[in-house]
């Protein structure tokens, strides 16, 4: 496993946790691809790309989005050139409807000199197993 990118990914998750922008930017390559697919933040889809489209995202994502956020970390793989496997399950508490949600998914990260370059989000753990090059 390399160990580098595992911890970028984790400092990642961390920022995100601490609802930090700056820290969370500071983990991606500068040509970074973000994808939201809608599904895991509601109303926000498509590519976002380079360190403003993703600074965008966290502010509507994790900013805007829900009042209280949390990323656990379930599973971590360093898959293969660079890819790392995560199964995350995602807490929130609304910041309109004060709703409580949890919410298990995978992410693919592709990481280059020790940044994460492209994000794909999965709700299938097969497929995203497939995406990192990886089997069960």
């Amino acid at each position: 496993m390399s160990q580098e990118n595992v911890e970028v990914v984790l400092k990642a998750v961390d920022a995100a946790n601490r609802r930090d922008p700056d820290a969370f930017v500071a983990c991606l390559h500068p040509e970074v691809e973000w994808e939201e697919s809608g599904d895991v933040f509601p109303g926000l889809r498509g590519i976002y790309r380079g360190w403003a489209g993703v600074r965008k995202w966290f502010q509507e994502a994790v900013l805007e989005l829900w009042e209280n956020l949390h990323v656990e970390v379930e599973e971590i793989t360093d898959a293969r050139d660079g890819c790392v496997f995560l199964e995350l399950v995602l807490t929130t508490r609304g910041r309109a409807s004060g709703v409580e949600t949890q919410l298990r998914y995978w992410q693919v990260l592709w990481l280059t000199d020790r940044k994460v370059v492209r994000r794909q989000v999965f709700f299938d753990r097969a497929d995203a197993l497939q995406a990192a090059g990886l089997s069960e």
